[in-house]
């Protein structure tokens, strides 16, 4: 038997995403399966940020080169880091998974924008999430459970000596990221203050959102940045103790969020969605307040320590299976296999209507 299936590849990194990703049809002959191998059918892959970067050639984590089917000597670099997979077909050696299995790569780069993929169980190359007999997690929970609600734990998980009403403060207030912190914060009884963008027109409705999700307080860019605006706060003149500052922007904001940590606190620069900015604050806060400053990335510490994103994800499903926290909305995108897997995904990364997750039928 024979699966045919397509991938978005690319063969170089260049700025214009139409020219580089190209749509790679590829056939898995089942019959010539090792032993040690695995098929695998992908249910959900999400469009991120840093996949799109990556493409473009500016993102610090290259490429992984692989072949696609079985028989091509020919190895081209896969669209996507993210995404969940259903095993479809197991060599005769592979007893670690079985065919129902819903997996996720456990290392980046793995290339998710792909119907099919195979895999040597040698190289340990996924996380189990669920199954078709358990159900452990939805198809939302399990696409997306990889990068931002790992990214939001294990910037919480920074700590493990939160005392019951400290603050956390965050820029880019209504991101994937920060949706996905102040549930876990709320789980911890740690407070958070969220800076969203002013200006949208929904703006009321957002902020009515965020805190129903567990945010303590959510304010816009203009209204924090008022002289004081934080230092007078109710909530935190009595003692609250700011001790994290989030950064994912790089903008004006994060003097605000130094001058809202207390003493000893520290600010954690996880993105640069704003581009390439400079950070600017008053060197005094860090003087007298003994702020530290340092950044995280996901991908390097995955890649540092594989363990700890499999130990990350095996926590985030049991606060899923508790029902505990949930996955934010994002927009499903359709492929069957009359569409042109690459025309899709560029246009899923085009679309200005939030987080896209392609789904296979």
């Amino acid at each position: 038997m024979s699966i045919q299936a397509s991938a978005v590849t690319y063969t170089k990194a260049g700025p214009d995403l139409a020219k580089v990703l190209t749509n790679t049809k590829f056939d898995i002959d089942l019959s010539k399966i090792k032993p040690t191998q695995v098929v695998v059918k992908a249910l959900g892959t999400p469009i991120n940020p840093s996949d799109v970067v990556q493409v473009l050639g500016v993102y610090p984590s290259p490429p992984k080169f692989q072949q696609l089917g079985n028989d091509s000597d020919v190895k081209y670099a896969i669209g996507g880091n993210e995404g969940v997979f259903k095993v479809v077909a197991v060599g005769n050696d592979v007893a670690d998974y079985k065919v129902g299995d819903w997996v996720i790569p456990k290392l980046p780069s793995f290339g998710t924008w792909r119907t099919h993929a195979i895999a040597d169980v040698t190289e340990d190359p996924f996380i189990k999430v669920s199954s078709d007999d358990d159900s452990a997690i939805d198809l939302n929970e399990a696409a997306t459970i990889s990068i931002n609600p790992s990214t939001a734990f294990q910037l919480i998980e920074t700590y493990n000596d939160w005392k019951q009403g400290d603050w956390i403060i965050a820029n880019a207030g209504n991101s994937q990221v920060n949706q996905y912190l102040i549930q876990i914060a709320k789980i911890y009884s740690i407070n958070t203050i969220l800076i969203i963008r002013s200006g949208k027109q929904n703006e009321t409705e957002l902020k009515n959102e965020l805190k129903k999700l567990g945010a303590t307080l959510v304010f816009n860019d203009e209204e924090i940045k008022a002289p004081n605006f934080i230092k007078e706060l109710p909530e935190l003149t009595s003692n609250g103790n700011v001790r994290l500052a989030l950064n994912s922007v790089g903008d004006e904001t994060v003097a605000i969020l130094i001058d809202a940590l207390s003493q000893d606190g520290t600010l954690i620069t996880y993105g640069a969605s704003g581009g390439n900015k400079k950070i600017s604050y008053d060197s005094t806060a860090q003087l007298f307040k003994n702020i530290t400053t340092k950044a995280y990335w996901l991908t390097k510490n995955t890649k540092a320590n594989p363990q700890l994103k499999v130990d990350t994800i095996n926590k985030l499903l049991k606060l899923y299976q508790n029902k505990v926290i949930q996955s934010p909305t994002f927009n499903k995108a359709k492929f069957d296999q009359s569409q042109d897997l690459a025309q899709l995904v560029l246009h899923s990364i085009s679309s200005t209507t939030g987080k896209q997750v392609i789904v296979y039928e």
